[in-house]
């Protein structure tokens, strides 16, 4: 009884204990706050992932008391005056209409927050409690957008959407470079100090990694350059095959590894993985004739079709929340922003490095909450920033969703769907930056010696 009163006070109230109670494991009130929020993006993704399941316009027409008589009429009709129907609810406009206030959401907290230092600014509790009364906020908000918004706002939405993911993908890239590197470091620790068989993980992931990019390869080779104007997709595949060669040759260098002993294949691999799957997600949003997908992935009515490109829906998905999480946990015991020349002394790269107050607080005395205030001298955060890379995440999971859909400012056509060119050039290009910053990190402290990149 004594859990359930807690968590109801940290839900309820502006508690910073994220709904967990003396009865869980110990943590800090920065981890369980962006968990929370974390928590917010899951809720939106479930359920824009209505789209996906099959049948589902069939099966809510044949539900009684949803849609009278099968016709294309409102939900719930008589008690909500809307424009919501059940044939909208498998259209990708749906998803913009869901994802609309989640973002707005983030954008208003990342203005609230604007220099907050401490847990003992007024508003601070808006921060890490009312987590009951955000996640209402935000249910009412995705109703409220589902049924009133009109359809004429996909385009202008897509727009901004295009906007913010590109910078989204940017971060996102910066990331990952930091989880090869730290993985890479952690388990070179693990074999000098503990057990010399963390070497055999590190040569069986490298490998592991490197014949899933040959396979990645071959595949696209085998399956988008079977078309008569194949020239593009040829020489893309051909050009994300070299740049993987490149960084893996640039990573075991004699002169890189002298100011970098811990660069390697392992690293080189992670990176060329993630770039191929942008290769291969950009092909797979190609209009032209020479993506196989694009015949019956959608029809003309904008509904969700027959769920060709689901695999690169669900990867970009699972490769977002990683991200999101590994940002979440990350230390600055474990920081490479600073590695990667964009880091402050916080590790401001995400806003969610943190500050000394995230990894070194004292765990409670016995009796005390479980989950304790660790920002009373500093926030281990910026609170503003880590909204708005939640904002501009939910734009980057909207597209993802969607397919990239390519929105049209027809209203009668805004239901169609169709790709863009846009689409296809933002992945190519971000796999070419991705590479270009992991080069940049093996090549900066070789180039700049004098310079401190915190190598050793």
């Amino acid at each position: 009884m004594g859990c359930l009163i807690s968590s109801m006070a940290c839900c309820v109230g502006s508690a910073a204990c994220g709904c967990i109670s003396s009865c869980c494991p110990t943590m800090r009130s920065s981890t369980t706050t962006r968990l929370m929020y974390s928590g917010i993006l899951i809720l939106m993704v479930g359920i824009s992932l209505i789209i996906r399941i099959p049948g589902i316009s069939e099966s809510l027409k044949k539900a009684p008391g949803i849609c009278k008589d099968g016709d294309d009429t409102s939900i719930i009709s008589g008690y909500i005056p809307g424009v919501l129907t059940c044939d909208s609810l498998s259209s990708y406009l749906f998803v913009y209409k869901v994802c609309f206030p989640v973002a707005v959401f983030f954008f208003l907290m990342s203005i609230i927050m604007i220099e907050v230092r401490s847990s003992k600014d007024i508003r601070a509790p808006i921060q890490n409690g009312f987590w009951l009364w955000k996640y209402l906020l935000v249910i009412a908000g995705i109703i409220a957008s589902v049924v009133w918004m009109p359809s004429n706002f996909a385009y202008p939405w897509m727009v901004i959407a295009y906007i913010f993911a590109f910078l989204f993908i940017l971060i996102q890239l910066l990331l990952l470079v930091d989880f090869a590197h730290t993985w890479n470091e952690t388990w070179l620790d693990n074999a000098e100090n503990k057990d010399r068989s963390w070497m055999c993980g590190i040569a069986f992931a490298f490998c592991f990694n490197f014949c899933a990019i040959i396979a990645g390869n071959v595949l696209l080779y085998v399956y988008y350059t079977g078309c008569s104007s194949n020239a593009l997709n040829i020489t893309v595949i051909t050009i994300n095959l070299i740049l993987c060669i490149v960084v893996s040759v640039l990573s075991i260098l004699p002169g890189i590894q002298e100011f970098n002993p811990r660069s390697g294949l392992l690293q080189a691999s992670v990176i060329s993985l993630y770039c191929t799957y942008l290769v291969w997600s950009g092909l797979a949003a190609d209009p032209s004739s020479c993506n196989p997908m694009i015949d019956n992935s959608t029809d003309t009515t904008g509904t969700s079709g027959n769920n060709n490109n689901l695999a690169t829906t669900l990867i970009g998905i699972a490769i977002t929340f990683f991200v999101v999480l590994w940002s979440v946990l990350q230390t600055s015991s474990s920081n490479y922003s600073q590695k990667l020349g964009v880091g402050g002394e916080e590790g401001a790269l995400l806003g969610c490095g943190g500050s000394y107050n995230d990894g070194g607080a004292e765990e409670p005395e016995e009796g005390k909450p479980r989950v304790y205030d660790n920002e009373e001298d500093g926030v281990a955060y910026s609170y503003s920033f880590f909204h708005f890379m939640f904002m501009i995440a939910t734009f980057y999971l909207m597209l993802v969703l969607t397919d990239w859909w390519n929105a049209n400012t027809d209203d009668d056509a805004v239901n169609s769907t169709s790709y863009s060119k846009t689409s296809l050039w933002i992945k190519i290009v971000s796999s070419w930056l991705c590479y270009a910053i992991y080069g940049w990190t093996l090549a900066a402290p070789a180039l700049f010696p004098d310079r401190d990149f915190g190598y050793s």
